[in-house]
């Protein structure tokens, strides 16, 4: 199995990024996908058998604020986090991968949105973080 996670640092909206993400995978913003509660945190995610490789989730904090993370599996809070995961782990899964997150990660950075990423499980390195100008002088 591999999963692809990105946490992004700044707020938005959980609908448009899930929105986004089904463009990614190529499926129908009005297809098939449901809503999970797990309390505190919700989640929606596409469903499986829908022609793609990969499934789609946004997790995100019923009452806004910030997510938790999942400290035991080393990912870090954020406001959101969306994940693509696939059975099977070859070099063509992982490269499609990041081929997905990269997609996402594009459209975040074209709204100056911070997020980081962690491909197939490894460690999370910056996506997109806004540049503090220098001082002139």
């Amino acid at each position: 199995m591999v999963t692809t996670t990105i946490v992004v640092d700044d707020p938005v909206d959980a609908y448009e990024l899930f929105a986004v993400a089904r463009d990614v995978l190529g499926l129908p913003r009005d297809g098939r996908w449901h809503l999970v509660d797990h309390g505190r945190v919700h989640m929606l995610q596409t469903l499986p058998e829908q022609g793609v490789g990969a499934l789609a989730s946004v997790h995100f904090p019923l009452t806004g604020g910030r997510h938790p993370g999942e400290p035991d599996a080393g990912i870090p809070g954020g406001y959101l986090l969306l994940a693509f995961t696939s059975d099977g782990g070859d070099p063509g899964t992982r490269r499609w991968h990041r081929d997905l997150a990269s997609r996402a990660g594009s459209w975040l950075t074209s709204r100056r949105l911070r997020w980081t990423v962690s491909h197939a499980d490894g460690p999370f390195t910056t996506g997109y973080a806004p540049h503090t100008p220098a001082a002139i002088r």
